[in-house]
C-alpha cells in the first residue's frame, strides 16, 4: 500500500491512495510556542446521493518544546518518552531507533535514517513494515511525489503507522537540521 503526500511536510499534507482517494489529512498551524499536528482520517459517506467523504479526528501530536511530546490516539494520551523506547547507540554516535509495542503485542522499531525513516519488526531480521520515500524530480530516478509505503505485514495497523510516522519524520528532520547547524544530535 502506498499513501502519496500532497506536500513535502508529512505533518501538513493530504495522504491519498494510488488512485487518488484521500485517506488522511494532517494540519499543523504555525505558532511560536505551541506545535500541534492534527491528524484526520476519511469517513466514507453512507449516503448514495451525497457521495462526499468527510474527515474525522484520528489523533493529535503535541510536540513538547521543554517537556516530552504527547500523542493522543485511540482514546489514550501517550507520552512519547514512555511510548517509544530508545535504542542503543551506533558506533557513529546515532541512536539505532525508537521501539514501540503495537496493538498486536509485537515490538516495532522506527529507524531514523539519514534521509528517511523506516519501520521494521523487531524480530532479529528487520522485516520491513513501512518506508518513507521522498519526492523525486526525475533526475536520477523516475519522478514521483513523496509517499509512505506500508507493506502487508503492517496493513492491520495503518492508522498507528501513519501517526507514529508523522511524529518520527518531524523528529528526524529536526535532528537533521540540528546536525546541519553543527549542534550534533542523536
Amino acid at each position: 500500500m502506498r499513501l502519496y503526500l500532497s506536500t513535502r511536510k508529512p505533518w501538513d499534507s493530504v495522504y491519498t491512495t494510488e488512485d487518488g482517494q484521500a485517506i488522511y489529512k494532517t494540519t499543523t498551524p504555525w505558532k511560536i510556542c505551541e506545535r500541534k499536528t492534527s491528524i484526520e482520517r476519511i469517513v466514507p459517506s453512507q449516503e448514495i446521493e451525497n457521495m462526499r467523504d468527510e474527515f474525522a479526528h484520528l489523533a493529535e501530536v503535541d510536540y513538547g518544546v521543554f517537556s516530552s511530546s504527547h500523542i493522543r490516539y485511540a482514546g489514550q494520551d501517550l507520552v512519547t518518552r514512555d511510548f517509544f523506547r530508545k535504542g542503543a547507540w551506533s558506533w557513529r554516535g546515532r541512536q539505532r531507533g525508537r521501539f514501540f509495542t503495537g496493538p498486536d503485542g509485537i515490538e516495532y522499531r522506527w529507524k531514523l535514517g539519514v534521509h528517511v525513516p523506516e519501520l521494521f519488526l523487531n524480530d532479529g531480521i528487520d522485516t520491513p513494515v513501512a518506508c518513507y520515500h521522498r519526492s523525486s524530480l526525475g533526475i536520477l530516478s523516475p519522478a514521483h511525489a513523496a509517499y509512505l509505503e506500508i507493506f502487508p505485514v503492517g496493513e492491520h495497523m495503518v492508522d498507528l503507522i501513519v501517526v507514529t510516522f508523522i511524529y518520527m519524520e518531524r523528529l528526524r528532520q529536526e535532528e537533521e537540521a540540528q546536525r546541519t547547524r553543527g549542534g550534533g544530535g542523536s
